[in-house]
Parts: C-alpha cells; structure tokens; sequence
C-alpha cells in the first residue's frame, strides 16, 4: 500500500503539468483522507465542467496552456473555498493560503499517512512523469499530494490572473452576470456569500447614521438613568450598562457586548424601559401607540432563556415612581426564534418577510447573537423596516455560528481597548462622574466600534472566582498560566483538575474511573430528586412540584464535551453514565432488557419540530405521569407550562447526561465538567474551552487526559475569514 506524501516539490509546479481531470483524481484522494468533502468535491466537479474550453485542436499551444493553469487553478481553488465556508469561513485569502496551506486549511498530514494503509491514491505515474517523490523514511512511491504540493512554484500573481481568465469567476462588482466565484483582490467569495456580506455591511452603515430626531438634554437623560440603574459603589466606578443604554439612542444600531454575569439582560430591559419613556414623552398625544419592540434569539432555548431572563429582570423595575409606569407597561418579555420571527419558508432558504416586506416593528433585540451566522444576519437586515432600531447582545469571545460567519466577534473586534473616537468619548463622559480612560481613544477611530459598548464587571465572576480567572487566561492565550489556578495554594475553591496519574493505557482508565466516581457524586441530587415521586393518588399539582423539581436538579451537574466520538466524547460519556448510574441498570432488570426510555433519561431535541413546537436544543427528561403512571418527557415552553409528551412522538432525540460545549451554549449549570479528548481535534479552540468553562455558575472541573491538548487549545485562537469590519475603516 502506498503510504508517502508528496509535501515538499517546491521545484515541481505540478499544477502547472497536469490537465483538470487529473486534478479532479488528485482531489478524490484528498477526499479519501478527510482533507475534503463529498460538497467540496461536488463543486469543484462543477466548476471544471462551467470552464469547459474549445478543443485542444481549436486554440494554439499558448492559450491552451494559459486556459489549463486557469481552470486548474479555479477548480482547486473552488474545491479549497467551499471546504473553507464548510469550516465557517465566509472567503479564502490567496495569500494566506500560499503562505502555510495545510495550516489555513486545517489539515493534518499525519492523520492521512494513517489513513493511506487503508485507501489506495492515485499512481503518481498516471499523474506526473517529473514529479519525483521525497524521502520520507519509507522506499514506497509516494502517492498523496499535499497542498504544499500542489501549490509550489505559484505566486500571488499567478493565483489572481489564473482566476482573472477563468470563466467561473467574476473580478468585477459591476459586472452584469453572476458567476459562482468572486475575486475582491486577494480574496476569494462564493457569490452568495459575496453578496452577503457586501449588502450586510451596505445595511449596517445605514442603520449606523445618527438618528434624526434630537436626543433630551443630557441633565435630563441623566436623571432617568439614575432612576434605571443602581448607584455604583465607588465613586471611581464607570457604570458601562448605564453607557450601553444611553450609546444606543445615538443611531439605528448598537452592540452590547460581555461576558457571563455582566448584565447584558439587565441592561437591555432598562433600555426597554428607557426607549418606551422616550417615545411616549416625545409625542404629545396621549393615545400614541407605544413601540413596537420585538426580542428574538438564534436557537428555540435561546430564546426561552431570554424571556425569563426579561420577566426577572423586569420585575425588579417595579418599584420605580410612577413617571415610569406607562413605560414599564409596555415592556414584553415574549420571544421568539430568528426563523419564526423572519417566518421560515419550509424547504427553502427564503422567509416571509424581507425587504420587499419588512417586519411589523420599531425595535429589534437579538440575543445570544454569536450565534447568528451571515445569512441569517443577511435576512434579518434585509427584513427591518426603515427607521427600525437594531441592538445585538452576546459574548464576543464566545463560540461563533456553526454555518459561516463571524458577524458579531468582527463587529466587537478591538472593543476591549474602546476604539472610540473624541465625539463618541465627549458624548459617554457626560453620562459618568468617572473619567474614561485615555487608552480608549484613537485617532482613526472605526466607525463600527462606535456602536459598541463591552460590560466589563462580571457579577458572577468576581476577584475570587477561579472560574473567572481561568476565562481570562484562556481568552487572552496565556496557557503558561493555567495550571497554577488548579493548584491548591491559588485559594480558589470553584476550581477542579481531574487527569491521569499514571502512563497510558492504565492512566486513561483510571482517569475513567475517577470520572465515574464524579458523576456517581454529581448526579446524585439528580437521582435523589426522581426517587422522590409523590406518591400514588398525590394531587397534580404535587406531581408537577416534583417535575419541576426534576428538571431544576437537571441542571445541577453536567458534562460538556468538544467531540462526539471516543471515550471523551458525547457518546462514551453518555455510555459511562448510564452504566454508572442504578436507576438505568434497575429499569434494564426491570424490563429484561434495556429500555431506552429509562425514567429519568434527559433528552435533547436534535431538529425542530413544527407539530409538536419543539426547538432544536431543547431538552426534556423522561418521567411517569400522574394519571396513567406511563412515561411521558417533560419540556417547560416558554411560557414556562409543564408539557408531558409521549416518547413515540419524539422523533429525533439524543441522551444529554453528557452534550457538546456547542449544544450547551446559552446554557448554565451548577457544576459543569468540561472533558476535553485525549488527542488533538480541530474544534479545539481558545473560544471552545471559554465557552465551555463559562457554562459552569459555581464549579467547574476540567478534565485533562492530555495537557498538551489542553495547551495547544489555548494557544488556537478561532480566526474566520471575513471582510465585513473593513467596511467601516474611517
């Protein structure tokens, strides 16, 4: 079996030697290996064939061979972008890529050598007769070609007058008709995500002008926000919650961004408030009808989260005077998901309303908005009525969106050092006693960053939360620092390190069984909670107490995880605590054979279902019915309602004793143990780990079978191609 690589032909120019059906085979065997997909492919398939030339015998020697470079290169340059937005990129930067492929790529060569004793590659006879394979420790022929490869002897240059020449791209945004590839100087787009991005930052340069209606003097504006929110304890204190609500009068478009427990709903019903004061005292006819304020989220718990977060933060605003009650009224903490706000169209990528028919609304709150990818942003602008007000709350340093995009880490790119220009800084300082750092002003300020505020006080997270701690030296990749925060002497009690003592394979088992011991602990309320069943002939009202009693202990300890597969994934963890917990043995034994809607079983919805008004991400837990004692799984809507549905009804579900950190966001748990795998994976990432720690509220236990893993996490920070921040260069 063949088992080299050809990585290091620098001297060969193999793109230059060879037609586009050998190419097309050279791809098949990066698809064999992992490197790409059967989508990645598909496209690069079909840009060979929208290339299609006259016949050899119908163009001279120079123009055919000018016409092969250029539809190789597009081909694989296609193939490499759509494995790029597979990844979450919205485009490809030539020069990155010529620059350290495998690295922009996210490609691991050694996985393909081990993968090549199972896969046979193209002979590189029927490929190249110059390309001369390198000694790898190995006398086979080698027979994979990297993109190292691939691309040597190729510049800049020949990569940009290649794609010029190809019929499949488009070089210019004047031209008429659209063709797959665009080329925006050194950087590549699908035309759908072009256009994306171009009218997405087209949309948010306009909602970034001034309103035009004159905002109330500033002693008068201050005297509302002094009602609003609560006196800071020091003098020296900037109270950014308070400025997060006042910048976001200033134009059409705001972001508030922060970490856990540093009030962004807080705020955001204070802004509510703030908005509603100020449109009924503008307008002097008292039948005015009030704003219309819409509160919306990414994913069905999202935005379940984000109405009982608004009806507890909304409560403690009752006790202002009475000048606020007109407003105060007018507040709703209904929400609901993007697509049922946007009216999805089952089947296509369209929605009801669009900008030929705008959303019925005057403000529109997006919560949780890293999750928002850009075409679901893309819609969402394109839907907003003129004169509508747009603000995002999320954590920047939180994961991004699963499809392609980055929307709101570009928008918040530089927002810890403020960015702010002296107009934006003059108008802040005259809502704080405190003086605004020096350090946050810059001479060409980006327009974007005008438009956002960062919360900077964590009340979750205080000076002696390790948990805290351990969330800043992971953002700011100080992965030399971790281990000491573990250490008994750091004084920080929220913190717990599980790893192996001993050398594999005896260290990865006795890690296991530590971790079993773990969860044997850690879901004993859980456990505790389903013993206590009210019992037969109790009242309804009784069994809903327990169930809500059920799902609250739920939440008290979980396990997160970054993959799917392997001891450390989703399933080995699943499996481990099912054959660690009684309650799943007792119901086996019980049966004669394993139930698999053992009582007790917490379950994930893994697709949205329209009938039955379940979202993708929302999560139930088998229980017995008061009535008939059969098992049904209990959900709470969102208008916090107990629903008992019967397990043959649920059609796509999955056991969560154990989930991914991405199924976990918006998410909080007592105790969170975030399991990271015993070998490197490409998901792992600096934003990964944060997000998956910042899921713990009071511990959290980290769980490290390989520290190196843990480190090289740290030290990746997720960086997604995109142009859409350099929209709003000054």
């Amino acid at each position: 079996m063949l088992n080299n690589l050809v990585s290091n032909a620098a001297e060969i120019g193999l793109l230059k030697q060879i037609n586009s059906p050998q190419l097309l085979q050279l791809l098949v065997d990066w698809q064999r290996v992992g490197w790409l997909t059967a989508l990645d492919l598909a496209f690069a398939r079909f840009i060979q064939q929208h290339t299609a030339v006259p016949s050899r015998a119908e163009c001279d020697t120079a123009n055919r061979t000018v016409t092969d470079l250029s539809n190789n290169i597009s081909m694989l340059l296609a193939a490499l972008l759509s494995h790029q937005v597979g990844r979450g990129h919205v485009c490809l930067s030539l020069r990155a890529l010529l620059a350290e492929p495998e690295r922009l790529l996210n490609i691991s060569v050694e996985s393909a050598l081990s993968a090549s004793t199972s896969a046979s590659f193209t002979p590189l006879s029927a490929v190249s007769s110059v390309l001369l394979a390198p000694s790898l420790g190995n006398e086979q022929e080698a027979s994979l070609v990297t993109p190292t490869a691939l691309l040597a002897g190729l510049t800049l240059s020949d990569l940009q007058q290649a794609l010029a020449h190809s019929a499949a791209v488009q070089v210019s945004s004047e031209q008429q008709e659209a063709h797959p590839l665009v080329l925006v100087g050194e950087t590549l787009y699908l035309y759908r995500y072009w256009q994306y991005e171009r009218q997405l930052a087209a949309d948010l340069q306009r909602l970034m002008q001034p309103v035009a209606k004159a905002l109330p003097p500033v002693a008068q504006l201050n005297s509302w926000l002094s009602e609003l929110f609560d006196t800071p304890q020091t003098t020296t204190a900037i109270n950014w919650q308070k400025l997060a609500c006042v910048n976001t009068l200033r134009s059409h478009f705001s972001v508030i961004t922060g970490g856990p427990g540093t009030g962004k709903t807080y705020t955001v019903v204070r802004l509510l408030a703030l908005l509603q004061r100020l449109h009924l005292a503008d307008s002097a006819d008292a039948q005015v009808r009030p704003l219309v304020i819409k509160l919306a989220a990414p994913t069905g718990k999202a935005a379940a989260r984000l109405k009982e977060s608004i009806q507890a933060a909304a409560e403690q605003l009752r006790q202002l005077p009475a000048s606020w009650h007109s407003a105060l009224q007018q507040i709703s903490a209904d929400s609901s998901t993007l697509h049922k706000l946007l009216g999805v169209q089952a089947g296509t990528r369209q929605f009801r309303h669009h900008r030929a028919k705008p959303l019925a609304l005057d403000v529109l709150i997006i919560d949780e908005a890293s999750m928002v990818d850009i075409e679901l942003m893309h819609a969402t602008l394109a839907a907003l009525p003129p004169g509508a007000k747009l603000v995002l709350l999320g954590d920047k340093d939180q994961l991004a969106s699963v499809e392609a995009g980055a929307i709101l880490g570009q928008l918040c790119a530089g927002a810890e050092q403020g960015g702010y220009s002296r107009e934006t800084l003059a108008f802040l300082q005259g809502f704080t006693q405190s003086h605004l750092p020096e350090f946050m002003h810059v001479a060409e300020a980006p327009r974007h960053l005008q438009h956002v505020i960062m919360l900077r006080v964590s009340r979750r997270f205080d000076d002696s939360s390790g948990i805290g701690a351990l969330a800043r030296v992971v953002n700011h990749g100080r992965s030399n620092e971790v281990a000491a925060l573990f250490k008994p002497d750091s004084g920080f009690t929220d913190l717990h390190l599980l790893q192996p003592t001993q050398p594999d394979p005896e260290g990865q088992q006795a890690l296991l069984a530590s971790l079993q011991q773990l969860c044997q602990q850690g879901f004993a309320g859980y456990l505790q909670q389903i013993s206590a069943r009210p019992a037969p002939g109790a009242s309804a009202e009784q069994f809903e107490r327990w169930a809500r009693s059920v799902l609250k202990a739920y939440h008290g300890f979980q396990l997160l995880t970054p993959v799917r597969d392997g001891p450390f994934g989703v399933s080995g963890l699943n499996a481990l605590v099912q054959q660690s917990l009684s309650f799943v043995s007792r119901s086996a034994s019980a049966q004669g054979r394993q139930d698999s809607w053992y009582e007790g079983r917490p379950v994930m919805i893994t697709a949205n279902d329209y009938n039955l008004n379940l979202r993708n991400g929302d999560i139930g837990i088998v229980l017995r019915s008061a009535d008939t004692e059969q098992k049904r799984v209990v959900f709470v809507d969102s208008d916090n309602q107990l629903r008992w549905i019967l397990p043959s009804r649920l059609a796509e579900v999955t056991t969560v004793f154990a989930m991914t950190v991405h199924k976990s966001q918006g998410s909080e748990f007592t105790h969170t143990v975030l399991v990271l795998p015993d070998r490197d994976n490409p998901v792992l990432s600096r934003e990964l780990l944060y997000t998956g720690l910042t899921r713990a509220a009071q511990q959290l236990t980290l769980v490290v079978p390989s520290w190196p893993v843990l480190t090289q996490a740290v030290d990746r920070p997720t960086i997604r191609a995109g142009q859409l921040h350099l929209s709003f260069s000054p």
